[in-house]
């Protein structure tokens, strides 16, 4: 990659109106940076300067990048808004574009904030980058950063202005790009078009015969039958500590989780680095125990659990520095062990999680030895159990190297007679980036060439201060899921912003008052998409409606029981 620094440029005056009740934080020079391996090239500029990026690296942006960092020390608080005024340009008849978060100016260079995508015209603008702190900072070196190493591009910035705000100030008025997609609007033909196919491919015409405790028909006799749980899997990733917490916010979470979803996947628990070999009898024992519990509380009550996942090939953080006989005998024991424990208490299992990544396969392309590691932990998977086996992956909605990628590498375990039941779909997003619902729609269809399966499984959607956006865009995504046959299941990375890795995300309040994406979510899958139907038995004891398939209430006299009905 090359960055030329051409020449100074004139400051124009800001045209936005800066909010009150900021602190304007003192800061650095602009500066540009271009790194090379390990090497580092830095040029710096009072009054602005011209960038050109002649070799681009999607999988790197931050090769190339322009900051402006703090002079003196900033104190804030967890959930400061952050506000910088970007006044640039681009420079050719390319469209630019750089990616906006604040992070530590120094080793290790920890982000504070999101990152965000900042789209550059050729006309001068100020662009209003308004990012919110996830953390509480205290440092000398808190730096806003612009990469810009992720496409071919030319681009002119004139200054960069920054400031703070107390934590709960009203940003709904901040200037700031408002962003939204294409096919939002109410009466999009794509929405009612999905609406109609949910009715075709969801819905079924359902027959049940009831009986009563002694196995005798109930004839003519009234009965209402209510949808409990979709066969389509809606639900959420959870901690299964948090399930089995005793406490009055474990008792609402375990009380969500009963109400609303019909799948759940365990965050973190059936991944291999809390199967390490090396612990002792008294930890394993205690892990086991609490899946067990975990594992029956969910079959009780007729959800379903994904298996996440027997191997991660990027950036396995549990085995830095480990030779490759280690890494393939931990991989390899530890897979064996949670199938063999886990059984068929799961409905499926995501055998490798990122064969693509953000930065790569790491395991795959940079160990010699564990070229075809993943490979060897399909083969085992498939000896050990008949479940379903999928690959998970993000940014398979993103056009690009990542969803590229990740369609060779199903094509080229196709080839190879591996049996890929399906493609886990990540579908992680932030603003910057909203595909429309006819781009994802068309991007399932060209995946289900390949796989006879696909399940969005670790939703989330981070915007700034713009909720109504969220709730629109996970009603819309939800919709367009449940309108294609390729999916069964739907599942957010997280519900709860108590249990949450990006709390911004969360659909519930930390208080438990519900945000507007979660009452998206809970009006389609409890009201929209819900069946309550009162019937009257035939002489053989014989019902039958039209309605979603999944586990059914019924209730009559003296009758109150579960039947799964498909």
């Amino acid at each position: 990659m090359k960055t030329l620094l051409l020449w100074f440029c004139a400051t124009p005056l800001l045209a936005l109106d800066i909010p009150s009740g900021g602190t304007p934080m003192d800061a650095s020079p602009l500066s540009a940076h271009v790194f090379d391996g390990f090497g580092q090239k830095q040029a710096t500029a009072e009054k602005g300067q011209q960038l050109q990026i002649t070799r681009a690296d999607p999988s790197r942006p931050f090769v190339a990048q322009c900051s402006v960092t703090s002079a003196s020390r900033q104190t804030l608080a967890k959930n400061s808004p952050l506000l910088a005024i970007v006044r640039c340009r681009s420079t050719d008849a390319k469209r630019a574009a750089f990616l906006a978060k604040w992070q530590l100016g120094a080793a290790p260079y920890s982000a504070y904030t999101g990152t965000m995508e900042v789209p550059v015209s050729r006309e001068w603008q100020d662009y209003a980058v308004l990012l919110i702190t996830q953390e509480a900072i205290d440092t000398d070196r808190l730096q806003f950063t612009m990469l810009c190493g992720q496409k071919e591009q030319s681009w002119e910035i004139a200054s960069v202005q920054l400031w703070s705000y107390p934590p709960g100030t009203d940003v709904s008025a901040f200037p700031r790009i408002r962003r939204t997609y294409e096919g939002r609007e109410p009466d999009a033909p794509w929405r009612k078009e999905a609406l109609e196919r949910i009715e075709k491919i969801r819905k079924a015409d359902l027959t049940t015969t009831l009986r009563d405790a002694k196995g005798k028909p109930l004839v003519h006799q009234e009965v209402t039958l209510e949808l409990q749980r979709h066969a389509f899997g809606f639900g959420s990733a959870i901690p299964v500590q948090r399930l089995l917490e005793h406490s009055a916010d474990g008792e609402q979470f375990r009380k969500i989780v009963d109400n609303h979803f019909s799948m759940v996947v365990f965050e973190n628990d059936l991944k291999d680095y809390g199967w390490n070999q090396n612990l002792d009898d008294a930890k394993k024992r205690q892990r086991n125990e609490q899946l067990d519990r975990g594992l029956g509380w969910l079959h009780d009550r007729h959800i379903a659990v994904r298996g996440h996942y027997l191997m991660q090939t990027a950036r396995p953080h549990n085995l830095q520095g480990k030779d490759a006989a280690t890494v393939r005998r931990h991989f390899l024991d530890s897979a064996r062990e949670r199938l063999d424990f886990v059984g068929d208490r799961v409905c499926e299992w995501d055998v490798i999680n990122h064969p693509i990544a953000w930065a790569g396969a790491d395991l795959l392309t940079r160990h010699a030895g564990l070229e075809s590691i993943d490979r060897e932990v399909f083969d085992l998977a498939r000896r050990e159990t008949t479940l379903p086996l999928f690959i998970n992956e993000d940014q398979i909605f993103r056009p690009g190297a990542q969803s590229d990628d990740t369609f060779i590498y199903l094509q080229s375990l196709k080839k190879a007679g591996y049996p890929v039941a399906g493609l886990g779909n990540q579908a992680h997003f932030d603003e910057s980036y909203l595909p429309s619902p006819q781009e994802m729609l068309a991007t399932t269809d060209r995946f289900a060439t390949v796989v006879p399966k696909q399940i969005i499984t670790e939703f989330d959607i981070v915007t700034t201060a713009d909720e109504s956006l969220a709730a629109d865009f996970t009603r819309d995504i939800m919709i367009a899921t449940f309108s294609h046959p390729a999916y069964h299941g739907f599942l957010l990375w997280g519900f709860w912003e108590g249990s949450h890795w990006k709390p911004q995300a969360a659909s519930w309040n930390r208080d438990w008052t519900m945000r507007a994406r979660g009452e998206a979510f809970i009006d389609l899958v409890g009201r929209q998409w819900h069946t309550k139907v009162t019937l009257n038995t035939d002489e053989n004891g014989k019902v039958s409606w039209r309605g979603f398939p999944g586990w059914y209430k019924v209730r009559g006299d003296g009758l109150e029981q579960w039947l799964e009905i498909k």
